[in-house]
């Protein structure tokens, strides 16, 4: 996985072809794997979603309150990584649109 370090120090324009053809496929892995780990995070968020509306539905006896509780906590921590997995895509956008405009020249810029 690309460090946030390892990104600030991607500069497209100071690349050669060569260069910035190994960034770009640095940075398309990285996304297709923060894609497949999106995916996973959401799927928990969903699943955890349900089992909550089911719980909620049930009433809260004493069981179902505990379990309401973990299940609120889930959904938290699954919202938490999603937010975190669309930080790290905007990076990861970013550096691969600065390579793809280093690559179309100068005049792309404008």
């Amino acid at each position: 996985m690309l460090s946030a370090a390892e990104l600030e120090d991607c500069i497209p324009h100071a690349l050669d072809f060569t260069g910035r053809a190994r960034w770009r496929v640095r940075v398309v892995a990285e996304l297709v794997e923060l894609n497949s780990r999106h995916l996973r995070a959401e799927t928990r968020r969903a699943g955890a979603d349900i089992e909550l509306q089911g719980a909620l539905e049930q009433g809260l006896r004493l069981e179902t309150a505990l379990s309401v509780a973990d299940l609120r906590h889930a959904l938290l921590e699954a919202e938490a990584e999603l937010d975190a997995l669309d930080d790290q895509r905007t990076q990861l956008l970013v550096v691969l649109d600065a390579l793809n405009a280093a690559e179309a020249g100068p005049g792309a810029l404008q």
